[in-house]
């Protein structure tokens, strides 16, 4: 006799109608349905993965559950075949939060596509799998601007500014590729963010402006980008945990060390 609790056949096919046949990692989101070579037949490439493992032993396995709850839907998420053997080989990078966080927000996005028309819904879809990316290289921007880790005097004001009118251009870039997700709405809160920066300092003229305690000016130059750089910690802090991203010791310094608010 079985000692797993597995998925009836129903709740398989609950999981992928919730997902629309599409994985739930939001790094892949592959179709997972689709034509076979026989016309009379469909192909299948999904999974019906366990969140907490249907038997002892098994990845991220909760022995308070009650059989029941271990093979009910609550305890799934559809995955591709190639994420669902990820996340079952590595279930330390790939805790239960994370999966549930996983299904929650897959199932947002397509209650969202399902109310918007089909061009619009493909948009999202696309701009959903690129976000990933997206993420990455704001943070590789972000490594090129010293202004967000060195100390307070070993950058001149001026050159922060013009550094972040760069990083003003590259966030305008990255957010066409993200019309409409939840990444653009942080990239949107970060612009924002420095120019909040701009509104405290722009009485000054920071091309002359040189590190001096005494100086009012510098002072007020120095907390302005003091409280950039928490805010920029605390905005991005998300998407290091949301796509897995690695981060420099230098940047990591900037992050809250637990953050705990999510992209949705």
């Amino acid at each position: 006799m079985s000692t797993r609790d597995n998925f009836a056949v129903r709740v398989k096919r609950t999981l992928a109608n919730r997902a629309a046949h599409l994985c739930s990692n939001p790094a892949c989101r592959k179709l997972t349905t689709g034509p076979h070579s026989d016309p009379e037949k469909a192909l299948t490439t999904g999974h019906a993965a366990h969140i907490h493992a249907a038997a002892p032993g098994g990845p991220r396995y909760d022995v308070a559950q009650e059989p029941s709850q271990r093979k009910g839907v609550a305890n799934g998420v559809w995955l591709c075949r190639e994420c669902g053997d990820l996340v079952d080989k590595d279930e330390v990078r790939y805790p239960a939060e994370l999966l549930l966080r996983w299904r929650a927000d897959h199932e947002l996005f397509i209650a969202e596509v399902c109310s918007k028309g089909y061009a619009r819904s493909i948009r999202l879809l696309q701009a959903q799998a690129v976000a990933p990316g997206v993420a990455k290289r704001l943070f590789d921007v972000l490594e090129d601007k010293r202004l967000f880790w060195v100390r307070f005097d070993a950058d001149c004001p001026g050159r922060v500014l013009e550094s972040l009118g760069q990083l003003r251009a590259s966030i305008v870039a990255l957010r066409v590729e993200v019309v409409g997700t939840p990444l653009d709405q942080v990239l949107a809160a970060f612009n924002k963010t420095i120019l909040v920066f701009y509104d405290r300092v722009e009485r000054y003229d920071l091309r002359c402006l040189s590190c001096d305690e005494r100086d009012p000016a510098w002072c007020e130059f120095r907390d302005a980008l003091a409280e950039l750089r928490k805010s920029t910690g605390f905005q991005l802090a998300p998407l290091v945990e949301i796509y897995g991203l690695q981060v420099s010791a230098e940047l990591r310094g900037m992050l809250p060390t637990q953050p705990t608010p999510s992209v949705s």
